[in-house]
């Protein structure tokens, strides 16, 4: 009897014991459904969201060969209209059909078509990673400008066809031509304002504006942008006479050994251009404008910028909101140094005060002029004392990183500049580690020249490492003993 019973308990249990285990079969199934595919979104998901709802739609759809660019790298894309078949096939993936791959006809019948129809409508997208800002430009929309306008818009830092110009929000534009207007989209002018970013090209053609970005991607939709205060009118820089003598006195307070003025009266409407010819070394140009004595005048704030005559090359430029302008840079050899301005209240005097600091002793000239005065600048920068014996090191790179160990003497300090010799600079760094300490210092944005200072306590070598990008730069580097 007793072991009847057992033998009973025994079945229930292994019963029991079944059952748990084919729920919890169940649920491990469940969970894999649930967890083993996460909901997942990223740039190539959204442009084939966007491309699955215009075909949907009945447009002819295309996607272009995802684009990858570098800030200031203007990149000009030919669009064309999708060929007639075209379209995005919304599949099981939701994966659009690529460019000039044939699919299935939209609702509308688009496939049908022999061409495209006069009033058919063309839309480009293009899409980034919401924290890239760029703009979309039709290239056909860009004119010719005078070279006074040109100036003009350079040194204010703005661009004529800005409001032509297309604006991205949270890393999405779109650009829609119809009818004749059409022919504009043939190719787009897309600028990075970021410092990079990936894109996503969709393109379609379709018998009306397609929908809007904003309803496929609604988590790109910004806020409203609540408006600008009102900062009043900017102050007075007072008499002229007393903004030309206090420059030449705060000049003269850092060193400058001789301070030229200059002056000529600007155009109607507040440009002008000095051409001067300047010694070799360092110089700082300050830009003063008069204040005309009339109640109701333009407000007074001068831009400029210093460009090597013949060359063209930029040595300095001030955007600033400040009524004055400054420019500083070093010369190499002497030369003619060209400066046009805008920003005067009108046909007034415009005074240029020329501080000029001697070329320091020991800085190289068999590197060339241009190599010469980026060293000086970098050491005028860094507020360096000039150095008093010749270089202990001098090494010559190139574009990338270049590591560069010198030996140094214990107990003393260094100085370390890197200069570009030619090319183009984009970005220029120099850092140094001496044992378990490190410095660095970046060109910044138009520099051509960085500096820093080290020392030495028990160290018998230093570790210099340059790092250059650019269009083909060439740079030097040189060290020097400070006392």
């Amino acid at each position: 009897m007793a072991a009847a019973r057992g033998l009973v308990e025994r079945g229930r249990r292994a019963a029991v014991g079944a059952a748990r285990g084919a729920a919890l079969a169940g649920l491990t199934a469940l969970a894999g459904l649930t967890v083993g595919a996460p909901a997942r979104a990223d740039l190539s998901d959204d442009a084939a969201r966007v491309a699955r709802m215009w075909s949907l739609s009945g447009a002819r759809v295309a996607r272009l060969p995802p684009i990858f660019i570098e800030h200031g790298r203007l990149r000009v894309l030919a669009i064309d209209p999708p060929p007639a078949g075209a379209a995005a096939v919304a599949g099981a993936s939701g994966v659009a059909g690529s460019a000039g791959a044939s699919g299935a006809a939209g609702a509308s019948g688009a496939s049908g078509a022999a061409g495209p129809k006069a009033e058919e409508c063309l839309t480009v997208a293009f899409l980034a990673p919401r924290i890239v800002d760029f703009t979309l430009e039709p290239e056909s929309s860009s004119g010719e400008l005078s070279a006074l306008e040109g100036l003009v818009h350079r040194l204010r830092g703005q661009d004529p066809e800005d409001e032509r110009r297309i604006h991205s929000v949270a890393g999405a534009a779109a650009i829609v031509r119809c009818g004749d207007a059409r022919e504009t989209l043939g190719r787009v002018a897309l600028e990075v304002l970021s410092p990079r970013g990936a894109f996503e090209v969709v393109v379609a053609a379709s018998s009306g504006p397609p929908e809007r970005l904003e309803a496929i991607l609604p988590e790109r939709v910004s806020g409203p942008v609540a408006p600008r205060g009102d900062p009043g009118r900017p102050a007075e820089p007072g008499p002229l006479d007393a903004r030309v003598a206090r420059a030449a006195r705060r000049a003269r307070a850092e060193g400058a050994p001789r301070v030229a003025p200059l002056d000529m009266r600007a155009s109607t409407v507040g440009t002008g251009q000095f051409s001067v010819k300047l010694p070799e070394g360092c110089h700082r140009l300050d830009l003063m404008a008069e204040v005309p004595s009339a109640t109701v005048r333009r407000a007074t704030d001068l831009d400029a910028e210093a460009r090597e005559a013949g060359t063209g090359r930029l040595l300095d430029r001030d955007r600033s909101d400040a009524p004055d302008a400054r420019l500083d840079f070093c010369l190499g050899e002497p030369g003619v140094v060209e400066v046009p301005f805008l920003g005067a209240a009108g046909p007034v005097k415009v005074v240029l005060s020329d501080a000029q600091w001697p070329m320091p002793p020991h800085v190289p000239g068999y590197f060339g002029a241009r190599a010469r005065g980026n060293l000086a600048a970098a050491l005028k920068r860094r507020h360096a004392p000039a150095p008093r014996a010749q270089a202990i090191a001098e090494a010559v790179g190139a574009q990338g990183d270049t590591l560069v160990p010198v030996e140094v003497e214990p107990g003393r300090c260094y100085f370390a500049a890197a200069a570009l010799v030619r090319g183009e600079m984009r970005a220029l760094r120099i850092s140094v580690e001496v044992g378990d300490r490190a410095a660095r210092d970046d060109a910044g944005e138009g520099g051509e020249g960085a500096g820093v200072a080290f020392c030495s306590d028990v160290e018998e070598s230093a570790a210099l490492r340059v790092s250059a990008r650019g269009g083909s730069p060439v740079w030097v580097l040189s060290v020097w003993p400070m006392d």
